[in-house]
């Protein structure tokens, strides 16, 4: 048994001092009085003690990205993710040939739950290529299929969640396969209008990828996708780094969602971490100025946020506290793709938690109980 003693511990809504009492999993919240005397001491010197954040679209980062269709290449993503703590993710895809896909779902499978010293990998993010031809983004147009339920049920084992354009999915014969495969189907990359969208929503739908892209914008007479999101009572994903929307978006959906209802994603590429540069996703390549990924025709293309600066970002234009802030990228992701035992600092949970400073930022990242980052020791890439 451990205590991490002298944090302040978000727990719920709100935050305790205390110690917290671990192994692999979350034991309790003592008084120093109560922390027995064979439990081995961690001093957190007054750090935030906050849940382990989890990342369900994050396509790479330091160099490697999912379709590299390596294990090396996600565990070095993994590694890299801990400063920012992340302790578990979705690897996400990208629209390629169908033997690029399956050969990145493989790599995914193969490393799924497995010990080390990264984030712990959930299981796949299937971007694609299931999705509107006229609203690739920055996916290949070349690649993008019909919705296809037998490849669904024969990788069950491996996904997690689904992006797909239900416009072209009429019947909802694709939706209800990623249904009975215990899939989450998140609409996204569509042209749907609001109807299609919220029949989508109302057959099992529970998400939306990232909110406002990879969708057409929101009218008032018109308001299609986003405005399905908005009004139904789905998870919405939402990049808050200020290029994929403007900071005052964060305010007009905190107040349509809540708190309970938005997810922070990264929709990290290759180069997150490492600067300027260009560098390869899906098989085009882009170029990183700053916070912007484009491609050559000015497409943005996924971004080079990491979910610590997601969350600072979202609470600087809301006025959310940290403990409540921290909600949108733990326990919101983990209930979507339905992982009970992450994302909150509560008995029984996993003992997957990030210490952070007053400015919050990354000091420390635990997994399973044991300590996988620490900033004095190791950068993120």
């Amino acid at each position: 048994m451990k205590a991490l003693t002298g944090g302040r511990i978000v727990a719920g809504r709100t935050w305790l001092e205390g110690a917290l009492l671990f192994d692999d999993r979350i034991l309790d919240v003592a008084s120093e009085g109560e922390i027995p005397e064979e439990a081995e001491r961690i001093e957190a010197g007054g750090a935030w003690v906050v849940p382990g954040f989890v990342d369900v679209h994050v396509h790479g980062g330091c160099g490697s990205d999912t379709m590299d269709a390596d294990s090396r290449s996600l565990d070095t993503i993994a590694a890299g993710l801990t400063a920012h703590g992340v302790t578990a993710f979705c690897p996400t895809t990208m629209t390629m040939s169908p033997g690029r896909v399956e050969a990145a779902l493989d790599a995914i499978k193969g490393v799924m739950g497995a010990g080390g010293d990264g984030a712990v990998v959930l299981g796949g993010h299937l971007e694609g290529p299931f999705i509107s031809p006229d609203r690739v983004g920055a996916q290949d147009g070349a690649f993008v299929r019909r919705p296809d339920p037998e490849l669904v049920r024969r990788r069950r084992d491996v996904l997690r969640l689904v992006t797909f354009a239900p416009e072209e999915d009429e019947c909802g014969i694709f939706l209800r396969a990623l249904l009975e495969a215990g899939v989450v189907p998140s609409v996204g990359h569509s042209r749907a209008t609001y109807e299609q969208a919220m029949q989508a929503f109302r057959r099992g739908a529970e998400s939306t990828t990232h909110l406002f892209n990879g969708m057409p914008p929101f009218h008032h007479r018109t308001p299609g996708v986003a405005g399905a999101a908005l009004d139904a009572d789905v998870f919405c994903e939402l990049i808050a780094d200020g290029v994929h929307s403007h900071p005052s978006v964060f305010r007009l959906v905190h107040a349509m969602k809540g708190l309970d209802r938005v997810v922070l994603v990264s929709d990290a590429m290759r180069g997150a971490s490492l600067g300027d540069g260009e560098w390869d996703l899906g098989g085009q390549r882009v170029t990183v100025a700053g916070r912007t990924a484009t491609m050559a025709d000015g497409t943005i293309a996924g971004s080079v946020l990491t979910l610590d600066v997601a969350m600072r970002n979202y609470a600087d234009a809301t006025g959310l506290p940290l403990w409540e802030a921290v909600r949108l990228v733990s326990a919101n992701p983990a209930r979507l793709i339905d992982e009970r035992d992450r994302g909150r600092l509560a008995p029984g949970c996993r003992a997957d938690f990030a210490l952070l400073d007053g400015e919050w930022r990354v000091i420390r990242t635990f997994i399973g109980g044991k300590e996988v980052y620490d900033r004095d020791a190791r950068r993120d890439c």
